[in-house]
């Protein structure tokens, strides 16, 4: 019975593995998102239906009385770049329809060299990509995503430890429309405030609502990358969405309410939050199929706008990490975007656990020992009983065979006897799988959680193993097909204390079931070789522990 159910085990997790690598869609690695430098070549050829912006007339029932205004063309890429530092990011924004360019990270780099730069947020180049565009839903102009704002700043801003600072932007359609624009930055925050005020220019009242947009792709080309959520997601009445790219079937529309909407990538996210729009509903849409680019678009209520009269709409943006605490911290709501999935309410705690270690130990990788060692713990009398209950079980096999053959022809009466056996012994048949059960969703839950937590991102354990959230390699300078340039020393190592462990357990008897088992080592040494090392380094520890534990069962009870 022990047997069946650790089998039982190794098959959920090729199921699982199996179905991430064939049915969970692959990201396609996002460009790199062209400097500020470099966004003064000329734009990229378009495609038709994203041809450079005309401007259309205002349709006459909501043009001025006297006369149906004309508005030039912006004139795309000519608008001059602001750069935001603070002690978390830099942040670049275009006059060009105020959108942002660049949001670099600081804190988090994109790859774990030294001379890695910053973890850069803005995935697209192309300015009609850029994301924080605010227009209507009635578009009255198409070129307004690309008009002409004027900052008023200076191109460079700095806002220090304990500061804070309003950036604005205005633009003015003589005739029609003012929208100002204003970013207030807070030097030890990832949340942006973001108040957007329109004025009616006009002679006449005008009926419409506002959209803000964030486009974006895939934040993260990791492999770990493919196993997580990357796409658009959004809270609605509370409850998380998470859209995958091939569910949008042209303009997927969510009435609401909407909390916030967001895209969200393994470690980080990009978040819209309204805060005085209500009521509300959002829109997605797919832009480009190749890169797996969506739109994401928060829609507000459909207002009147008399003449002379000004209207305010406030946002808050949230860009940086996905860490529970930092995203709590800026708004409670957006602590949703931390998802495990189903194991989200073991993971969840498990988490709280391993930061509560890291704040002692200041290393991921002894946190993840002590959690091991907890976690063994708690199960200790558990497995206990299934150990001594597998030890009892064996001595019962020539009964049980004599049983099995005496009534090979009578099926019910062989059952009969053998329950009898068990009661007589006082054996519970089950006694020895309860253990493996319980644990199967606390394996799940670390398997979830070391693939999704930034805060084992980057996190270095000792010698070779740099990254706790990469794959075991150690360098040898040599590509390895499968392998790719190192060793997985530790999950070998993890292969070869699990043998030990298959050869430490009591046996059921049956020579093909014993076969059968010891060659779980090898599955489970294969596919572990590109599982995060942290998983990898519990499931060691936790086998080093096991095989401590059945060799004093084994002596306690010779």
């Amino acid at each position: 019975m022990e047997k069946r159910v650790l089998l039982a085990i190794v098959l959920c997790i090729i199921v699982l593995v199996l179905w991430e690598k064939f049915f969970v869609p692959k990201r396609q690695p996002a460009p790199p998102s062209t400097s500020p430098a470099v966004e003064q070549a000329p734009p990229a050829p378009t495609k038709p239906d994203q041809a450079e912006p005309t401007v259309p007339k205002i349709p006459t029932s909501e043009a001025p009385a006297t006369s149906t205004p004309s508005f030039p063309a912006p004139a795309a890429h000519t608008g001059r770049d602001v750069t935001v530092e603070t002690p978390l990011y830099r942040a670049v924004f275009t006059e060009t329809g105020a959108r942002l360019k660049s949001f670099v990270l600081k804190r988090y780099r994109e790859t774990i060299e030294k001379d890695s730069p910053g973890k850069e947020l803005v995935k697209t180049s192309r300015i009609e990509d850029l994301p924080l565009a605010f227009n209507f839903v009635d578009r009255p102009v198409a070129a307004l995503n690309l008009a002409s704002y004027v900052a008023d700043s200076k191109t460079n801003v700095t806002v220090s430890d304990g500061q804070n600072h309003t950036l604005t932007f205005s633009y003015e359609a003589p005739g029609w429309l003012r929208i100002t624009r204003q970013y207030h930055f807070v030097a030890d925050s990832y949340l942006i405030d973001l108040s957007v005020s329109v004025e009616n220019l006009g002679g006449q009242p005008w009926e419409n609502a506002p959209t803000l947009s964030l486009i974006s792709q895939p934040l993260s080309s990791a492999t770990g990358s493919r196993y997580t959520f990357q796409g658009p997601s959004l809270l609605v009445n509370n409850e998380l969405e998470e859209v995958k790219f091939k569910k949008i079937k042209g303009e997927e529309k969510f009435p609401g309410p909407i909390d916030w909407v967001a895209y969200t990538g393994q470690y980080f996210i990009m978040a819209l939050l309204p805060v005085n729009l209500t009521p509300n509903h959002a829109q997605l849409e797919a832009l480009d199929t190749a890169t797996q680019m969506v739109e994401i678009t928060l829609i507000g209520p459909k207002l009147t706008l008399q003449p002379g009269v000004q209207q305010q709409f406030s946002y808050k943006l949230y860009l940086g990490p996905k860490e529970v605490n930092i995203l709590k911290a800026a708004d409670p709501r957006l602590a949703k975007a931390v998802n495990f999935g189903w194991f989200d309410i073991i993971a969840q705690p498990l988490l709280v656990c391993l930061k509560f270690f890291y704040r002692y130990l200041h290393n991921y990788g002894a946190a993840i020992i002590l959690l091991t060692l907890l976690i063994k713990l708690l199960f200790w009398p558990l497995t206990h009983k299934s150990y001594v209950s597998m030890k009892a079980m064996k001595k019962l096999q020539p009964k049980m065979q004599k049983i099995r053959e005496k009534y090979k022809d009578d099926k019910e009466k062989m059952n009969q006897e053998v329950m009898q056996m068990y009661r007589t012994h006082k054996v519970n048949p089950i006694g020895g799988c309860l253990p493996m059960v319980l644990q199967i969703p606390v394996f799940f839950a670390l398997y979830r959680l070391l693939y999704s937590s930034i805060a084992i991102r980057h996190a270095p354990f000792l010698w070779w193993i740099n990254d706790l959230a990469a794959p075991d390699r150690f360098p040898i300078g040599v590509q390895i097909p499968y392998l790719g340039d190192g060793l997985p020393i530790l999950t070998v190592l993890m292969g070869v204390s699990m043998f030990a462990q298959q050869k430490m357990s009591p046996t059921g008897g049956d020579p093909k079931m014993e076969k059968m088992m010891m060659m779980m080592p090898v599955v489970f040494t294969v596919f572990f070789v590109n599982f995060p090392s942290g998983l990898v380094l519990y499931w060691l520890v936790n086998n080093i522990l096991s095989v401590g534990q059945q060799y004093y069962i084994n002596k306690k009870t010779a």
